[in-house]
C-alpha cells in the first residue's frame, strides 16, 4: 500500500469513550471535547493548533480543531481540549456532534493522534461499525493513552495508519495540486507540500521512464520508426517530453492518482500547445499509487481548447500590463476530458 501519511515519531496515541456532553447530547453547554495529557507531546504547552484531521467511516476532511490547554495561575498547563471554535460549523467537534446525532444512542470513541507532519488526526469510530469491531482487538481498554511501550501500540498504529492513507485520497489529491501550483494553503502543513513536491518528481521520473519502456518496446514492433526522450539524462526544459518519429510531440504529465485529476500546463507548455503546425498530445500516466496497477491513456486533438486558453491569457496579460502590473507565473489546470477531444482507451504499463 501507497504510504503518505506516516505518524509522529512520539509514538503516542490517545483512546476515549466520547461523554454525553462530549458528543452535545447533554442538557450542559459544553463546547469542547477534553483530552488526556501525554499526547501531542510534540507541541509546546502554549501552543494553539487551528487545524486537524477528521476521519470517521470513509469521510476524512482538513477542519478546524482549536486545540489548546488551559494555564494555571502557577504557569503550568492542564486539560489539553478541541473547541467548536469560531467556525461552528467547519469544526472537528460540530462535525464529530453532527455524525452522532444522526445515531445518539450509539457509543462514540476517539482515538487521536500526530502526524509526522506534526498535524493533529483524529478518528472518530461508532460502537457498531467494523472499524470498531477491528481497533477493539488491539486497543481493549478504553479510556487511556497508549504508547510504544504498550504491546498493543504497534499493531494500533499500523491499522490507523492504513485507515488514514486509506480514506484520505481526496486530502492526498489536494496536497498533490496545492505542490505543483505552488498553493501555500494553510489547510496543508508546509511538511507535507514538501514531501508532495519530492514525490511529484519522483512520480514525474518515474511515469517518463515507464513511457521510455512503452515506446521501446512500440519501436521494437515496427509500430514506430524512432523516438527521442530529452529528459533521459537531464531536464531539458522543452514543453515536452518525447519526439516521436521526428514529428509527433508528447509531454508525460503523471499522477498517483485517477486519471480525470486536473494536468497542469505551463504558460511555456500552453504556448507550444496551442501552435497549430505542431503535433502535440499528452500522455497521461495515472494510477501510480500502486506499481502493478499503472495506466496510460493518450490523449489527442487538444488544440482548439487549449488555443482558447492561451488567447484568453494573453488578453489578461496585457491588461495586466496596461494596468503597469506584473504577472511572473501562471500555471493552467485542466481536467483530460474537457481538454482533449480524442482520448484513447486505457493501456495498461505495470
Amino acid at each position: 500500500m501507497f504510504i503518505f501519511f506516516k505518524f509522529n515519531k512520539e509514538k503516542r496515541l490517545g483512546f476515549k469513550k466520547l461523554t454525553e456532553a462530549d458528543l452535545g447530547l447533554s442538557t450542559s453547554h459544553q463546547t469542547h471535547i477534553g483530552l488526556y495529557e501525554g499526547v501531542f507531546t510534540f507541541l509546546q504547552n502554549s501552543d494553539v493548533v487551528k487545524s486537524g484531521i477528521l476521519i470517521y467511516n470513509d469521510y476524512c476532511e482538513v477542519l478546524d480543531c482549536s486545540f489548546d490547554r488551559i494555564q494555571n495561575p502557577d504557569g503550568s498547563f492542564r486539560s489539553p481540549k478541541i473547541k467548536i471554535g469560531s467556525d461552528s460549523n467547519n469544526s472537528i467537534v460540530a462535525k464529530i456532534r453532527e455524525f452522532a446525532k444522526v445515531s445518539p444512542k450509539s457509543k462514540w470513541y476517539l482515538i487521536w493522534s500526530g502526524l509526522e507532519s506534526e498535524e493533529l488526526t483524529f478518528w472518530l469510530i461508532r460502537s457498531d461499525s467494523e472499524d470498531y469491531n477491528v481497533i477493539r482487538e488491539v486497543l481493549p481498554y478504553e479510556n487511556r493513552v497508549y504508547g510504544e511501550e504498550d504491546s498493543y501500540y504497534d499493531k494500533a498504529i499500523e491499522i490507523l495508519t492504513q485507515k488514514i492513507n486509506n480514506v484520505s485520497i481526496s486530502v492526498q489529491k489536494g496536497i498533490e495540486v496545492a505542490s505543483q501550483i505552488g498553493d501555500k494553503s494553510k489547510l496543508f502543513k508546509k511538511v507535507d507540500i514538501e514531501r508532495a513536491e519530492a514525490m511529484f518528481r519522483s512520480v514525474g521520473k518515474r511515469g517518463e521512464e515507464l513511457i521510455a519502456e512503452y515506446l521501446e518496446k512500440q519501436k521494437q514492433a515496427n509500430n514506430i520508426q524512432s523516438f527521442d526522450w530529452l529528459n533521459k539524462s537531464m531536464e531539458s526544459g522543452a514543453p515536452y517530453d518525447f519526439i516521436i518519429d521526428n514529428k509527433n510531440y508528447v509531454d508525460v504529465k503523471s499522477t498517483l492518482y485517477d486519471f480525470n485529476q486536473y494536468i497542469y500546463f505551463s504558460n511555456q507548455e500552453i504556448s507550444f500547445a496551442s501552435k497549430k503546425d505542431v503535433d502535440y498530445c499528452v500522455f497521461r500516466v495515472y494510477g501510480m499509487k500502486e506499481e502493478n496497477d499503472i495506466w496510460l491513456k493518450k490523449c489527442y486533438q487538444c488544440n482548439p481548447y487549449i488555443s482558447t486558453m492561451n488567447s484568453n491569457i494573453t488578453n489578461f496579460m496585457n491588461e495586466v500590463n496596461v494596468q503597469k502590473a506584473m504577472l511572473q507565473s501562471l500555471k493552467l489546470g485542466i481536467l483530460p476530458e474537457n481538454c482533449f477531444n480524442d482520448i484513447q482507451s486505457a493501456i495498461k504499463l505495470g
